[in-house]
């Protein structure tokens, strides 16, 4: 989850919600080819490389969701 939240702590500072989503979105995408360490996801060793980390795609898809409620709100 760190490998999206972070980036998206730091676009969030710096650019935005919109820049937040993009780069917990990258962050996650990234996690594809790392080889899980700690989670469930360690359990499967390298047979989950090439897949996204799924408590990072669930942190990219939380702030998806938190922009488009906020940008609904606000129209």
């Amino acid at each position: 989850m760190l490998d999206a939240l972070d980036p998206a702590a730091t676009a969030l500072a710096a650019s935005g919600l919109d820049a937040a989503v993009v780069a917990a979105e990258a962050g996650a995408e990234r996690t594809a080819a790392m080889p899980p360490r700690l989670g469930r996801s360690s359990y499967l060793g390298d047979r989950a490389l090439g897949h996204p980390d799924p408590g990072a795609q669930a942190v990219a898809v939380w702030l998806r969701a938190v922009r488009d409620a906020l940008k609904s709100r606000s129209s």
